[in-house]
């Protein structure tokens, strides 16, 4: 059978989220869609049982016992996958019913990648030591209008570099997004990977701005982003998304070994993104330099962010240019707080006790304007 979509989601001993994105899918109950788990979990005969009462041709499961990178396992999860496009998520996020009828409109009108506004759950039990606020449970979203806007990967990328590689916001990505599957190819049968560098959402966003020149922007929702207490995110909402490279299972086995001398060697969202920024570039060109990247902006970025762990961060680490790291810093901490701000006081949706991804997807759809 053909599938117009393969919603595909790598997955390792995360059951309680898994569940429900697997009833999600299944309530949907469209034949043009094909959900596909990867699953590299050290005993899957939780979820074995789970499958039984689940009757879907439609719903493919995957084991595999072999000790796996997050970019190996998401490696099987597109290669196992049929449809002509392909979703990526995680285990602990959701789609929205529209993902079809958006996928189509992808088709029709020629668009071969797809970003759009993402909601963001935190699903109970995840709680935020920033300013002491309690997240579990809650909802969070604006207002939407339908609409799109076409957007230059040239463009997204020179952002990216701009910023450092700390940055994801205006490149293409098969995570969180949709891509039709022949472009992954082109970015699989040149290089052997859809996910070339440590961080799979930043690897191929990169890889992709090498083989597409645009993709639209739609502002409305087709994926939530789920934050569990076990993912890279809640980690990070707890501050706690720090360690040595060497103690982090989930990075492919050479990442230390090959790790570039210009970024602090530990393992933090904006390291984990420029080091992947760097190793996708060079994936399509292993003499490139990367001299556009600021990497005194990445400086400046863990430092603002990560400040209680800096001595250890950049422990035997030369800044060469420590003035124009500082100045940096001044200037991201008055524009992230001004965003916090903004952020605060502009119109937004804050739905709390919202249990599983299921009701926040239930939440939204009634939210649409126009």
């Amino acid at each position: 059978m053909s599938y117009l979509l393969s919603i595909v989601v790598p997955t390792k001993n995360r059951y309680d989220y898994l569940k429900h994105l697997i009833e999600l899918i299944n309530d949907f109950n469209n034949n043009e869609i094909e959900l596909v788990v990867q699953d590299n979990s050290d005993d899957n005969s939780e979820i074995i049982d789970f499958l039984k009462g689940i009757n879907n041709n439609n719903i493919k499961y995957f084991y595999s016992t072999e000790l796996l990178s997050q970019g190996g396992n998401s490696d099987k999860a597109i290669l196992n996958s049929t449809g002509e496009y392909v979703c990526f998520i995680g285990d602990d996020d959701g789609v929205m019913p529209n993902i079809v009828e958006v996928t189509r409109w992808m088709k029709d009108n020629g668009y071969k990648a797809l970003k759009a506004y993402k909601p963001s759950y935190h699903w109970p039990g995840l709680r935020s030591s920033y300013l002491s606020t309690d997240s579990s449970g809650v909802l969070k979203f604006k207002k939407w209008k339908k609409g799109h806007k076409i957007m230059k990967t040239a463009n997204g990328l020179a952002d990216t570099l701009k910023k450092g590689g700390t940055s994801i916001n205006k490149l293409p990505c098969v995570y969180h997004g949709i891509v039709r599957k022949d472009i992954l190819q082109v970015i699989y049968n040149k290089i052997g990977t859809y996910f070339p560098g440590p961080s799979p959402d930043m690897a191929n966003a990169v890889a992709l701005t090498q083989v597409i020149d645009d993709f639209v922007y739609v502002n409305y929702p087709v994926v939530i982003s789920g934050t569990s207490p076990k993912s890279a995110g809640g980690l990070g909402v707890l501050h706690q998304h720090i360690a040595y490279i060497e103690d982090v299972a989930q990075l492919p086995r050479d990442t230390a070994l090959q790790w570039d001398k210009r970024i602090p060697k530990y393992w933090t969202g904006p390291t984990i993104y420029a080091e992947s920024v760097i190793k996708a570039l060079q994936s399509f060109n292993k003499n490139t330099t990367i001299e556009k990247l600021n990497f005194n902006y990445l400086y400046a970025w863990v430092s603002i962010f990560n400040r209680n762990d800096n001595k250890i961060i950049f422990l035997n680490f030369d800044i060469k240019y420590p003035l124009i790291v500082f100045l940096l810093k001044i200037k991201i901490f008055v524009y992230r707080s001004i965003f916090f701000i903004y952020n605060r006081i502009s119109p937004k949706v804050r739905m709390s006790n919202v249990d599983n991804i299921k009701e926040a997807i239930g939440i939204c759809q009634k939210f649409t304007i126009g």
